[in-house]
């Protein structure tokens, strides 16, 4: 046991010199690497000779290169030379030795009844009857992993090759802020890694599967993490109780989910809301510094704000073409649209598409931050269509386009908001995608009836988009199913998913417009279901 515990404590010291090195922190790098050193000294001590006489070749070469300083080469010595060594001696320990596993509850139940006695009272009850779907394993560190089989397949809650690295990973994402809401307790690497990091502020950790707090307890031991005065951990039942949480969380307090734990979770509508919560908070944060270059680029441009179209657009009938599979089953109809009666918009996805079939939208609109979205505009940028874009817009593609534009600002964005502001604009919703953007745009500006066409919000007849910008669905495995228009169910993605439910949300209670959907893919609850050629007569 006593090796088994100073070979881990050795993975984990030198897993964490080579991260130092690696990301150029050398001051840290060559005190960690010293700590390695000695460790291993001490180490060789307790092996026996032919194993220590493993480790002396690449212990001398550490040494002199501890002594020219050369990072490069310690960090590659510890990365090809040590960590083989240390994972091959853990290996033989987990084959060689019995009763590695440590009853740690004793240790830490007395800080839980003291700290958490409700907590306490409900891991209590659950931990002699944890189902057999939980299933321990160790890592290639002699670190627990915990295994769940959810019924939607297994989930793994740590790393099987470094829980310790993953969490500090997943703590340097996170770190930043004065708070944290972390949703997942899992094993608890990554709520002891950021305990460890932050010299103040607090963790607060919602969970809501006691059977994983309770395993957890029993075989780790998290004392240390349990007496922190930082942490506090939340027992979440349900859906109403998360979105509590999450609603009343302060400016200052970063959310951050520990994934593993949301695809465990048994309740399929709690599970999806939080990963649909994921998609939004982590497309936000990866694009955080592309869609501010962008906001500062396209102000340049001096471009009308939208609100100056509400005129045009109040009291008229409009159809939104977006680019699901449906959409190629309605490109005649709107070909021949009587041009007097409605306003044609479409996103930008399928603009070229349309005016390549003799369909001549009225206004195209464009959302996507990212750069490699030009291609859509490219080759019509004199087509003469006004052209409605998100103040974040990639700026290739405001500045590319030639024709009129109209800028809109948008709600969720700080920068844009206070623009706004200043400037006596409105903000608009986005809801995630170019489409609930463009609805959110026509319900404010006061349609009389809005007309979905491709807006399929799911993967109809197989196929992601419609011909020409899409592709055939290859792998359904990470798909949900909803209901659908044509079938009675249809897959989706989350994604997706999470904009039809937002769509939803957005026309409930909406008596002003006519929603109507002639897609045929997903059903949006709230909208009328036609065939575009009965609407356009």
């Amino acid at each position: 046991m006593e090796l088994f515990e100073q070979t881990k404590e050795l993975l984990h010291k030198v897993t964490e010199t080579i991260y130092f090195f690696r990301k150029q922190n050398y001051y840290k790098a060559f005190e960690s690497a010293k700590k390695v050193i000695d460790l291993l000294q001490a180490y060789l001590g307790n092996l026996q000779a032919q194993d220590a006489q493993e480790f002396l070749p690449v212990l001398s070469m550490a040494l002199d290169a501890m002594e020219e300083q050369d990072g490069t080469k310690l960090a590659d010595l510890y990365e090809e030379g040590v960590l083989p060594l240390l994972y091959q001696m853990q290996q033989r320990l987990f084959e060689t030795s019995e009763n590695l596993l440590k009853d740690c509850w004793g240790k830490n139940r007395r800080i839980l009844k003291e700290k958490f006695p409700e907590l306490y009272r409900q891991v209590l009850e659950c931990r002699e009857n944890v189902p057999d779907k939980y299933q321990l394993s160790w890592a290639k560190t002699g670190d627990l992993v915990l295994d769940v089989d959810t019924g939607h397949g297994i989930v793994r809650l740590d790393s099987m090759c470094d829980p310790w690295q993953e969490a500090r990973l997943f703590t340097e994402s996170s770190m930043g802020e004065e708070g944290y809401l972390v949703l997942g307790f899992g094993m608890g690497y990554h709520i002891e890694f950021l305990l460890d990091q932050m010299t103040f502020g607090t963790v607060a950790v919602l969970e809501n599967d006691l059977n994983q707090l309770a395993i957890a307890l029993s075989y780790r031991d998290l004392s240390a993490v349990l007496n922190n005065w930082k942490l506090s951990i939340v027992y979440c039942p349900n859906a109403d109780e998360y979105l509590k949480y999450l609603a009343d969380v302060k400016e200052n307090v970063k959310i951050c989910i520990w994934y593993p734990s949301v695809r465990a979770m048994e309740d399929t509508s709690l599970r999806q809301a939080l990963e649909n919560y994921k998609i939004e908070s982590s497309s936000a944060e990866n694009m955080a510094g592309v869609l501010r270059d962008n906001f500062k680029y396209n102000l340049q441009k001096n471009d009308e704000e939208v609100s100056v179209l509400k005129d045009t657009f109040r009291g008229r009938q409009v159809i939104l073409a977006a680019a699901g599979p449906s959409l190629d089953d309605n490109l005649e109809l709107l070909k021949n649209q009587d041009v007097s009666k409605t306003i044609l918009v479409c996103v930008g996805k399928i603009a070229k598409k349309l005016i390549a079939a003799g369909v001549m939208p009225d206004y195209i609109v464009m959302t996507d931050g990212h750069g490699k979205t030009g291609w859509r505009i490219y080759g019509i940028e004199d087509c003469g269509v006004p052209l409605i874009y998100l103040s974040t817009v990639a700026f290739n593609v405001a500045h590319a386009y030639r024709g009129k534009r109209y800028i809109a600002f948008q709600k969720g964005y700080p920068a844009a908001e206070q623009y706004a502001k200043d400037h006596g604009f409105g903000t608009f919703e986005t809801g995630g995608s170019v489409a609930t953007f463009a609805l959110d745009m026509l319900i404010r500006f006061e349609c009389s009836k809005v007309i979905c066409v491709g807006l399929d919000m799911g993967y109809r007849g197989g196929r992601t988009h419609a011909q020409g910008v899409g592709n055939d669905l290859a792998d359904k495995r990470n798909l949900r199913k909803v209901e659908g228009i044509e079938t009675k169910e249809i897959y989706t993605s989350r994604t997706l998913d999470l904009y039809r439910q937002w769509i939803e949300k957005r026309i409930q209670g909406i008596t002003e417009t006519e929603f109507i959907n002639v897609s045929k893919g997903a059903r949006i609850h709230g909208m009328k279901e036609e065939k575009l050629e009965r609407i356009l007569g």
